[in-house]
């Protein structure tokens, strides 16, 4: 008889408070959702600040995702993921914290491990690029 290893990424979703649909996919599903985002901001992100603010939780995630995933399974994000982020980082420009300073500062967001939290689209759709502006994200 086989004993089946739990799902190290779902149980570390659920500890991370993640929705029950991303707990649900797994990593297939976080890799989904940034392919998603990742079409959406080539399209001229037309959703809002807030939501965008979402859409960078969720690669904050998926990086602690595959710090608990398998060798296998962290192998085969990988190779998806890098071209994925290589993608994002061609339609984006660094920028400050989106979250802020204090707020950067309070979590330890670091641009180098945490790029995600220091990138905007280079081309948003009009009232996303309205919200950037007000955030102190575009001058």
């Amino acid at each position: 008889m086989t004993t089946q290893q739990p799902d190290r990424v779902r149980q570390y979703l659920r500890r991370r408070g993640s929705a029950p649909s991303d707990v649900k996919g797994g990593l297939k599903g976080l890799l989904d959702h940034w392919e998603s985002l990742v079409a959406a901001v080539e399209e001229g992100y037309d959703l809002t600040f807030d939501d965008y603010l979402n859409d960078m939780e969720l690669r904050d995630t998926l990086a602690g995702a595959l710090e608990v995933a398998s060798a296998d399974d962290r192998a085969a994000a990988e190779k998806k993921l890098g071209k994925l982020d290589d993608e994002f980082r061609e339609m984006t420009v660094e920028c400050g914290p989106i979250w802020g300073e204090k707020s950067a500062r309070e979590n330890g967001h670091d641009p180098t491990e945490q790029w995600w939290f220091f990138r905007r689209p280079k081309s948003p759709a009009p009232d996303f690029e309205e919200e950037l502006r007000e955030a102190g994200l575009i001058t």
